[in-house]
């Protein structure tokens, strides 16, 4: 949909819903009326408002209105050019003479201007200025704080392989008495057996 107040005289290929020159892709109905993409999508019903002819469910392009638009001739909004109206939006999007506000235009700064001036302006805004200096504080505040969570990271995982570790030493160490157990019970076992043994057997006389 083009929202922008004409300034080119019409053309055969101005959208039937908007009336003005389309500046994105342009589509049409069967008997070849022109619309702008956004205009014919917005539509509450799917037919052509000029021809009431049905449209289709994918809808039809005309690369060679696009074309024609593309080489129409016109002029910069900002300030003035002559070129043609395919080099318009991309030549706007950076112009010179474009309008800009002071990227601390939220912070109390009223400036409007273009933008020509308005890194001369930023330079000696004191809104700017602050939102500079607090902007770099933020920078060197994320820095810290990503280097802190970093450090944070590093630390808890070496805090898991301790306590993985002693987990191991732990089970080793429960293992380990649990062995000299086994141990003690077979040792003590053998000297019992020993003791029977030695009552059994028949005393000899001197």
């Amino acid at each position: 949909m083009t929202t922008r107040p004409r300034v080119e005289p019409r053309t055969p290929w101005d959208c039937a819903i908007c009336l003005a020159t389309p500046e994105e892709e342009v589509h049409q109905c069967h008997r070849g009326h022109y619309y702008c993409a956004g205009c014919l999508a917005g539509l509450p019903q799917r037919r052509c408002p000029l021809c009431r002819v049905a449209l289709p469910e994918d809808p039809i392009r005309s690369l060679a209105a696009e074309q024609a638009i593309a080489a129409l001739p016109s002029r910069c909004d900002h300030c003035a050019l002559e070129l043609t109206f395919g080099q318009r939006r991309s030549h706007e999007r950076s112009c010179p003479q474009r309008p800009a506000v002071c990227e601390a235009a939220d912070d109390g700064c009223g400036w409007r201007g273009i933008h020509a001036d308005l890194e001369a302006h930023e330079a000696g805004c004191r809104h700017a200025l602050c939102r500079r200096v607090l902007r770099g504080a933020e920078a060197r505040w994320a820095t810290e704080r990503d280097a802190l969570r970093s450090h944070i990271e590093r630390v808890e995982a070496a805090n898991r392989a301790v306590e993985a570790r002693l987990r191991r030493l732990e089970e080793r160490r429960v293992s380990e008495e649990e062995a000299q157990r086994s141990r003690t019970r077979a040792l003590s076992e053998r000297v019992r057996r020993l003791e029977q043994q030695a009552r059994r057997l028949p005393l000899t006389s001197p």
